[in-house]
């Protein structure tokens, strides 16, 4: 536990470089709160972002053989790997309880704020993807880099993305019952209190396929 928590203080200490990027986003979420405007942007940038700055750190540790020298340390692989999991869902966290404060204070201030209730469930579906991006994020630049792990990613998601698109095109084009049953089916699961398991458990298997396919690279990487 020595080992991870040396290694989180590290990387709090390398996103708390980030200060303009904090800033901007206060900025905004000052124009947000003040315009009474749905906080649906914010919340996915937010998430986003933050997602991918853990794949800023391990870009860090990669400079001049940086974590050729940190596996020297009393630290193994798996933690190493742990404690980036940690860091990004700590920060996931940070980012959500920010959103609910600013969706929080926007239902307080005046009739065109946007619903509490709405708010909450849109932060929910930021927050899993956020945790999905921050799964495949890690696991990809620890196999390829952090450079190339960020162009992979976000070519996999435009992909993924795409055959999503074609494939409710095809259905709507030559199954339109079964396109409408498909769409009535995702939404019964993302409805109401249901999603709230169903983003639990989806999280929590991407989050464990992910952890032990990067234990599994950084294992067979050679320094």
């Amino acid at each position: 536990m020595k080992g991870i928590r040396g290694l989180l203080i590290k990387d709090l200490c390398l996103m708390g470089e980030i200060r303009k990027l904090l800033l901007i986003i206060l900025f905004v979420t000052v124009i947000f709160i003040f315009n009474g405007t749905s906080s649906t942007f914010l919340t996915g940038y937010i998430m986003i972002i933050i997602a991918f700055l853990v794949g800023m750190t391990i870009s860090y540790d990669e400079m001049n053989n940086g974590l050729a020298f940190l596996m020297t340390l009393p630290v193994t692989r798996r933690q190493y790997v742990a404690e980036k999991f940690i860091c990004g869902l700590l920060s996931l966290f940070l980012g959500f309880v920010y959103t609910m404060v600013v969706a929080v204070i926007q239902s307080m201030i005046g009739n065109s704020a946007p619903d509490l209730k709405e708010s909450i469930m849109t932060a929910v579906l930021f927050a899993v993807i956020g945790v999905i991006v921050l799964s495949f994020s890690i696991a990809i630049d620890l196999k390829f880099g952090a450079e190339k792990g960020r162009v992979m990613l976000l070519l996999g998601f435009m992909v993924i993305f795409f055959l999503f698109y074609m494939g409710v095109a095809f259905l709507e084009r030559n199954f339109p019952e079964k396109k409408e049953a498909f769409l009535q089916w995702f939404n019964t699961i993302f409805e109401g209190s249901k999603i709230y398991p169903v983003c639990a458990v989806i999280c929590a298997v991407v989050l464990l396929l992910s952890f032990f396919a990067s234990c599994r690279i950084l294992e067979k990487k050679e320094f």
